[in-house]
């Protein structure tokens, strides 16, 4: 049995450069494994676009019940810092929509720990 069955599919719309460096990428850098930035983009897509449901803070602020991003976006930052310059823009390219997608869906969260970007936010 191929181990590539156990993997993530890949990128939709990813060129097959960009998937050859991330597969470099993964086997270069000790931080990641093979199918980490695969599984990243699937985890960062769900929480983009999936459900989110809305709980009350005491003073009436609305916050959703999983403020923090599931694990995934930390490993697309480490890929775009990391990949060849062109290799990384065409993955910024990728991920600039699922980024807006998020941030017009949530908020500021007065109540969230310091961090990127996307901690901040329910």
């Amino acid at each position: 049995m191929a181990i590539s069955r156990f993997l993530a599919p890949p990128i939709p719309r990813a060129s097959g450069s960009l998937h050859a460096a991330i597969r470099r990428l993964e086997v270069e850098d000790s931080r990641l494994y093979v199918g980490a930035v695969n599984l990243a983009w699937r985890n960062w897509h769900r929480q983009a676009y999936g459900a989110r449901g809305r709980a009350p803070y005491a003073d009436g602020y609305y916050c959703c019940e999983y403020c923090d991003p599931m694990p995934g976006r930390e490993t697309i930052e480490l890929a775009l810092h990391r990949l060849p310059r062109s290799s990384a823009r065409e993955l910024r390219r990728l991920v600039a929509p699922l980024d807006e997608h998020f941030l017009g869906r949530t908020y500021p969260d007065p109540h969230a720990r310091q961090g990127p970007w996307w901690i901040g936010r329910c």
